[in-house]
């Protein structure tokens, strides 16, 4: 058997044995990780999040900073996969490649997504990716921010609002380089990557804007619940389920797109009107935000776009199939403290950071199943 699914036997055993009540149970205790805003977890509890234009990586207690690119003034981790391998954005010296037979440009600060191991390397930046999205007019103040990895190292992102008044996705490896692909029509998001190499975003094919997904290079509409507006998906786990969001109108909620069978809408909490999905584990278990406030996501403060895929604002959930959506503030010790805020990442012991206050103060949080 080879290594690689030796590893998983054992995890899905260990998971069965020991984590899975949160299936049932969905109690956890926390962790405090200091003034950390936490973006994503790995499978060995290895943390990465933001404070004060820095990323950070927490691993066992112990934070310690990724730094940034030579010249550069801020980086913002992403993502993590489970070689300890991470993703993000970072300005400083870099290089747009011209994928039309054009010149390359040199940049001095030029923000681009980066990965990170034990130093961080930039990655640059392309384009144009057609006569209609040439942006070489100095080019360099056009950014390109990074999104997500997986175990093979494959980055995933989208860039900012070109020239061309249009968002696309991107994707990365070592051996390929970099890759633009989405739609000219709206702007196209690549929000989430699976070890198999599935995409997941937003694009427009062949209506509004709608939640996408790309394997070998090939797009599939999404579409999304009946009647939609938009929609947009933001993970994707192993299995190749997939969740996000649907509108119309009236409402925004969070969804699922099942291997097989129809979309379902997975509600809000009580007393709430919007809700959002965003990311799911290998055993099915998603995370999200329920309020009655949509927004932006945040990206860098440090770039000149302050516009990123929509999220909903209020309170942190996880469903799962058995329990359906509960309020995580409902399922941490009571007396605590703390006031959860949002969630970011699960992982596939279900794990959970993100971020929220702590006696009024704000702090990341880690939060792990438990048995009661």
């Amino acid at each position: 058997m080879k290594l690689k699914s030796l590893q998983m036997v054992i995890a899905v055993v260990f998971f069965l044995i020991t984590i899975s009540p949160i299936a049932r149970a969905q109690k956890y205790s926390i962790t405090d990780l200091g003034p950390l805003a936490p973006t994503a977890i790995n499978a060995w509890a290895q943390v990465v999040g933001n404070y004060n234009d820095q990323a950070y990586i927490w691993n066992f207690g112990r934070t310690r900073p990724l730094g940034t690119l030579a010249g550069g003034t801020f980086s913002w981790a992403a993502a993590i996969n489970d070689l300890g391998v991470v993703t993000g954005t970072a300005d400083g010296p870099g290089q747009i490649v011209s994928i039309d037979g054009g010149s390359n440009i040199e940049c001095s600060d030029l923000i681009q997504p980066f990965i990170w191991t034990r130093q961080m390397r930039g990655l640059g930046t392309v384009g144009p990716a057609s006569d209609d999205a040439v942006f070489f007019d100095g080019g360099c103040p056009f950014p390109f921010y990074g999104a997500a990895i997986n175990d093979r190292g494959q980055v995933v992102g989208y860039t900012g609002y070109l020239p061309d008044d249009f968002s696309w996705g991107f994707s990365w490896t070592a051996a390929g380089g970099m890759t633009l692909f989405g739609s000219s029509f709206a702007p196209s998001f690549a929000n989430g990557i699976s070890n198999t190499g599935q995409i997941v975003g937003q694009t427009a094919i062949e209506g509004p804007p709608a939640a996408a997904s790309w394997k070998n290079g090939i797009a599939t509409d999404l579409g999304g619940l009946p009647g939609f507006f938009m929609s947009a998906a933001n993970g994707v786990n192993d299995e190749g389920e997939i969740v996000g969001w649907s509108t119309n109108p009236s409402y925004i909620h969070a969804v699922i797109w099942p291997r097989s069978g129809a979309i379902r809408d997975l509600g809000t909490l009580s007393g709430d009107t919007e809700s959002s999905a965003t990311k799911i584990n290998l055993f099915g278990i998603v995370i999200g935000s329920s309020g009655n406030t949509v927004v932006a996501s945040t990206i860098p403060d440090n770039s000149p776009f302050d516009e990123g895929p929509l999220e909903v604002v209020g309170r942190p959930f996880v469903w799962s199939e058995r329990s359906g959506m509960r309020d995580l503030n409902t399922l941490i010790p009571a007396g605590s403290g703390w006031v959860l805020d949002s969630v970011a990442d699960i992982n596939i012991w279900g794990q959970i950071v993100g971020s929220g206050t702590r006696n009024g103060q704000p702090h990341g949080f880690l939060l792990t199943p438990r048995r009661f």
